[in-house]
């Protein structure tokens, strides 16, 4: 599980930004967020499987994407929806707002930056550091 562990490690606080004006929390940038994927996972297969538009205007709104990767040894799958939070005024600026916010939900399913969006009741990082510990005293006994 030390991939796992390594997804779930809090980003430190100067890679994250506070939320732009109007909006709630704060926020890790999507190429950071790529980065520590890249950095823990390597390659990695994402995709923009639906681009979800409005009704009565046809407008992106928002986006299924889909990101698959290996894990400590396992194939995984993720998908997640993207939304667009304001209008970006064409569509191609829309889908790629709503794709960055469906990668950016997808890497926070497999531990990436969760520790924002759980805040105070964050404690994956440190039971993952604790199993590798017990894991690590178990083979040092062998």
């Amino acid at each position: 599980m030390n991939q796992l562990y390594e997804l779930s490690r809090q980003f430190p606080d100067e890679w994250i930004k506070p939320a732009p004006k109007g909006k709630f929390g704060s926020y890790i940038p999507h190429s950071v967020i790529t980065q520590r994927l890249l950095e823990v996972c390597g390659p990695f297969n994402w995709e923009v499987v639906q681009l979800i538009r409005q009704d009565n205007s046809g407008k992106v709104v928002g986006c299924f994407g889909k990101l698959t990767t290996q894990i400590d040894g396992k194939s995984v799958t993720i998908t997640s929806i993207g939304d667009v939070e304001h209008d970006q005024g064409s569509d191609g600026m829309n889908a790629k707002h709503a794709e960055s916010d469906a990668f950016k939900r997808c890497a926070m399913k497999v531990g990436l930056g969760l520790h924002l969006w759980a805040g105070e009741e964050y404690y994956l990082d440190k039971k993952l550091s604790e199993a590798e510990g017990k894991k690590n005293i178990k083979l040092q006994s062998a």
